[in-house]
């Protein structure tokens, strides 16, 4: 009895096992069924013989499983795979129901008409608005009225027609659908047309990398179905889905046309802008507490707002509003020290560093100055006890005079120079946003009350050690200014030089120095010895000015008496171009010649003579005056008396007499803009606070520093602008 028990109890563990073995062999082989998902047929009619697809996904490629009918009586399926099954429409069949069976399973398609008329292919099945399709078939020619072509119910221009073929151009806006041909009454359907347009694209502007989404309808939704080129360059597809299409602007992009091409069909978009990446000048604060504002300046940002991404030492910080050369945003806390950068468009830059600590500096007023110009620093974090914070100028300790927690106010100290400004409070220390200039103007030489220099003066020059002359015209003499404003009258040979009337002066690399004498209709040269010669004549010479090849160009002082070019060995000839020039000249390093013209323009307007050209006439500025910065023509100056200089790499500097002001001309672009803009009067000191009473004529020196000739307050000014 218990053997037997045992021997059941064992039996019935191995059936357990065998039907578990069982289970999950048949589990490995069990063949999941098949979706089999219909999308459409094409052609919907035609004779027998005619060829009909169906087209989907999931189909069994078994052609032994399958059967087809068409009213009842069979049809052949000839061909079967994954998307696309072809079946031949039977001898002697009738108008009806068009069905298939797969394995079993019934599928109804649709009707399906016996007629003559038949739309069997499209090529292409898919393209923009404006493309051309091709249609062929059967029946589409009659005696009675043209055949009409649709597209998704929209009717489509019919370009061309035959009994086989039709040329159709495809309309806007159709949609995804059926292509319709209907004739004498008839009606037939072909397969599906896929429209494709681009609606638009974000960014517009951008650089190599920038991800550019790409709305719209019709795009294949495998990546690689979509090409994508950037005014003809190749670019990578991220994401695809039918209405969305994320790309990266590829190496080498340039400006133009954005397209999208699928099976051949090129489909335009909108221009993308290859712009530069962003460049950050100035970050206020360079640190602060939680809850502070932070502008960022620069170029090349983005006025979209979500175009542009800030990030602190690593985080991302929301940007609360954006222009093209502006970004603010709120400081969150938290950020440690870190550097600050901005990304537009997936173009990067860093910026300077910024400290998460109470003590920051928002704003100097002015941020240029000279010693014992009044400074004015806001910001959070400082001691309302003047004498706990610690003010430095380029490393130059300053003394606070009056401070509560948000304002400092303090003079810049003497020995001044251009640098940082810093703000020490117990253990913290925060940085100005940008650099203190040492800029402002003082009086070298000369003044309203004084009698070094006579009136109606015009002509400065400086040398190459920094000592500045004029041409004093009613003392018949001309004047050396030191460095430190020792004033002596020019000598030669041990004598002063005497002359009739001294106008113009000019000193070449040399230190050889060139009066105009215009009493004498003669240009005389003094060496740096002393030799007194008559360097050229028979004219009366104005202001002067030298070429890089040792070329002088003068103008002459007379109504249009024009202007003349005298070479290295003193022979004069006419320039074509000058009428009445009268301020003084500048050639550049290419050998340009930039001059201003009272005949022509009445003095308000910069011409140039390119070299191995001819006179372009105006190129900034007009006849017109006023006070504009701009661009080219659009330029507005108050008589450019106070002349031209070279100043740095590819710019000049223009002396605007009666707007006070020093004017740059960048001769690229023919951009102007404002250097200084001063108020009338005499006073030195920082930008917003010196005055000006005139501007005959100006030089510079190798430090960029510039002297004007202000004839009317019989002095010489001199300008620091760095």
């Amino acid at each position: 009895m218990n053997i037997q028990h045992k021997w059941n109890f064992s039996i019935g563990i191995m059936l357990c096992f065998l039907l578990f073995i069982g289970a999950c062999k048949k589990d490995k082989v069990a063949i999941p069924d098949v979706p089999f998902k219909i999308d459409s047929y094409y052609p919907n009619s035609g004779n027998a013989g005619t060829l009909v697809s169906i087209v989907g996904a999931g189909f069994g490629t078994e052609l032994g499983k399958y059967s087809a009918s068409i009213s009842g009586k069979a049809a052949e399926v000839i061909s079967a795979t994954e998307n696309t099954i072809v079946i031949r429409m039977p001898e002697g069949g009738v108008t009806g129901a068009l069905a298939i069976t797969y394995d079993s399973r019934n599928f109804d398609l649709g009707p399906y008409i016996y007629q003559a008329l038949s739309v069997k292919t499209v090529f292409p099945a898919n393209g923009p608005a404006g493309s051309q399709i091709r249609i062929t078939g059967a029946g589409f020619s009659s005696t009675t009225g043209p055949a009409t072509v649709f597209i998704n119910g929209k009717p489509a221009l019919v370009v061309s027609v035959s009994d086989e073929i039709i040329v159709a151009e495809v309309p806007a806006e159709a949609g995804f659908g059926p292509i319709t041909v209907k004739v004498d009454g008839k009606e037939a359907k072909g397969q599906n047309f896929t429209y494709q347009a681009i609606s638009s694209i974000k960014p517009l502007s951008g650089g190599k990398n920038t991800k550019v989404t790409i709305n719209g309808v019709g795009f294949e939704e495998l990546a690689e179905g979509n090409l994508i080129e950037f005014n003809g360059t190749s670019a990578i597809v991220l994401e695809a889905t039918k209405e969305k299409l994320i790309v990266q602007a590829p190496d080498g992009v340039n400006t133009g046309p954005l397209s999208v091409n699928i099976n051949g069909q090129k489909i335009p978009g909108p221009v993308f802008t290859v712009v530069a990446p962003p460049t950050i000048q100035v970050v206020t604060p360079l640190s602060g507490p939680k809850g502070a504002e932070m502008t960022i300046s620069g170029v090349q940002f983005s006025a979209v707002l979500d175009e542009n991404k800030v990030f602190i030492n690593g985080q991302e910080i929301p940007v609360q509003s954006a222009t093209e050369s502006q970004i603010k945003l709120l400081v969150p806390g938290g950020t440690g020290t870190g550097l600050v950068k901005v990304v537009v468009n997936d173009q990067a830059t860093n910026g300077p560093q910024f400290k998460d600590q109470t003590l920051g500096i928002t704003s100097v007023s002015p941020d240029n100055g000279i010693a014992g110009t009044t400074v004015t620093i806001k910001g959070s974090g400082f001691s309302a006890s003047a004498a706990n914070n610690k003010v430095y100028f380029n490393g130059l300790l300053a003394s606070v005079k009056t401070a509560t927690e948000n304002t400092l106010v303090l003079d810049a100290p003497s020995g001044l120079s251009t640098g940082d400004l810093k703000v020490v409070v117990g253990g913290q220390e925060a940085l100005a946003p940008q650099d203190f200039r040492r800029a402002g103007m003082v009086t070298l030489a000369g003044g309203p009350n004084s009698d070094t220099f006579g009136r109606f003066n015009v002509g400065i020059a400086v040398d190459n050690s920094g000592n500045v002359y004029i041409a004093d015209r009613l003392n018949h003499l001309v004047k050396k200014v030191t460095p430190t404003g020792t004033v002596s009258v020019l000598q030669s040979n041990g004598a002063d030089l005497v002359f009739d009337t001294p106008y113009g002066i000019v000193i070449d690399k040399q230190d050889n120095i060139f009066v105009s004498d215009i009493g004498r209709n003669h240009i005389r040269k003094i060496t740096p010895s002393g030799q007194n010669t008559v360097y050229v004549s028979g004219f009366a010479p104005g202001l002067m000015t030298f070429d890089n090849a040792g070329n002088m160009y003068v103008n002459v002082v007379a109504a249009y008496g024009g202007m003349y070019k005298v070479n290295t060995v003193g022979i004069a000839t006419k320039i074509n171009g000058p009428s009445w020039p009268m301020s003084k000249p500048v050639v550049d390093a290419a050998g340009n010649l930039y001059y201003v013209d009272s005949g022509s323009s009445s003095n308000n307007a910069i011409s140039r003579i390119p070299v191995g050209g001819g006179n372009e006439g105006y190129f900034v500025g007009s006849s017109d005056s006023g006070y504009q910065d701009g661009t080219g023509l659009a330029v507005r100056f108050n008589s450019i008396a106070g002349g031209l200089t070279l100043y740095g790499t590819g710019k000049l500097i223009a002396g605007d007499r009666y707007n006070y002001a020093l004017r740059e001309v960048d001769v690229a672009n023919k951009k102007v803009s404002t250097i200084i803009k001063l108020r009338s009067g005499f006073a030195d000191g920082a930008f917003a606070d010196a005055k000006l009473g005139s501007m005959e004529d100006m030089a510079i020196d190798k430090n960029g520093n510039i002297y004007i000739l202000d004839a009317e307050n019989k002095a010489i000014r001199k300008v620091f602008l760095k």
